[in-house]
């Protein structure tokens, strides 16, 4: 009896570690999307032209992450440099997982040249 009850209660602790990481895995899965969708983002700003360029915007994109949909909120920011014709392009990525809102954020700074 004693050694069931070792047994149980080992077998009880590794159902949690077993538990722990799938959950651990599935957060890097999730941040691993997120930094794909926000540098897919960040070029998709980058080949627009001057004219093109919105000040702020919020998309949601959805992925595919085992086996079922994920949303990702997306806000891609593009704040002009004062007295230039560059701008401070940022990409924001944002998705729940367990209740907890997590982001990812990509900044870079494109100068246009004749509005190209």
């Amino acid at each position: 009896m004693v050694a069931m009850g070792v047994v149980i209660v080992s077998l009880f602790g590794l159902l949690q570690v077993v538990g722990f990481s799938t959950a651990s895995n599935v957060k890097n899965q999730l941040r691993d999307e997120a930094v794909l969708i926000g540098e897919s983002q960040m070029a998709q700003l980058m080949r627009l032209p001057q004219s093109a360029v919105t000040p702020l915007q919020t998309i949601s994109v959805a992925s595919q992450l085992r086996g079922g949909d994920k949303q990702y909120t997306v806000i891609r920011e593009a704040l002009q440099i004062p007295s230039s014709d560059s701008y401070q392009f940022i990409v924001k990525v944002k998705w729940a997982y367990k209740n907890m809102t997590s982001f990812h954020e990509v900044r870079t700074v494109r100068s246009y040249k004749d509005g190209k």
